[in-house]
């Protein structure tokens, strides 16, 4: 029994560990920081569609002002890409879209690869660098809502 639970220890710490590593970015998507989307949203935010395909009880938990529910995560179903294209219509093509997951990952890519297909602009699509998740809550809290 030993043997079988020294043997398994490696594996279960790697999965622990990449579970809880940081987003690895690509360089195909657009990335913007928790500092610039604030600034945005306090320039002026009729220049900004926020995307938010949190979870329902994540996004309940906290999002941003303004942010578009989809409860679209993890944009694999689609069910799921019928909530990214209802917005479609309210995305007029001046303005900046940033698309909010939990992390910043698989999720936001999938929405990212959707609407890039659904015509907006490269030049104005970003996803949310490091997601809700790691959003600097002690340092911007003027534009949360919980």
């Amino acid at each position: 029994m030993k043997i079988t639970q020294l043997l398994a220890l490696p594996f279960v710490l790697l999965l622990l560990v990449g579970c809880g590593g940081k987003v690895k970015e690509n360089s195909k998507y657009n990335y913007i920081t928790a500092d610039e989307t604030a600034k945005l949203m306090r320039a002026d935010a009729s220049k900004l569609v926020i995307v938010d395909i949190q979870e329902k009880p994540d996004f309940t938990e906290e999002h941003l002002k303004g942010a578009l529910a989809t409860y679209a995560y993890p944009v694999k179903t689609d069910a799921e890409k019928a909530r990214l294209a209802e917005l479609l219509p309210q995305i007029k093509p001046d303005q900046k879209v940033v698309i909010v997951c939990p992390r910043g990952g698989g999720g936001a890519d999938r929405a990212y690869d959707f609407y890039l297909e659904k015509g907006v602009k490269k030049d104005n699509l970003f996803t949310l660098k490091g997601g809700q998740y790691e959003w600097p809550r002690d340092k911007i809290k003027d534009v949360l809502e919980k």
